[in-house]
């Protein structure tokens, strides 16, 4: 692993594209995890508004 790791710190033509596509990747990921998150949110939102609003009570 060390001796890839060298190879690219040796070549830096090569190490940009691979840091480009794992930025691009961290981001489609933090992208999803975003929207899931407010998924979330939101059903839990209705949820509470739905249970207020039949009576049932929090506690």
């Amino acid at each position: 692993m060390s001796e890839i790791v060298d190879y690219l710190m040796a070549n830096p033509i090569f190490l940009a594209p691979i840091l480009l596509m794992v930025a691009m990747m961290v981001f489609a990921l933090l992208k999803k995890l975003l929207k899931v998150a407010a998924i979330v949110a939101i059903a839990g939102a209705m949820y509470l508004l739905m249970v207020e609003y039949f009576g049932g009570g929090l506690s």
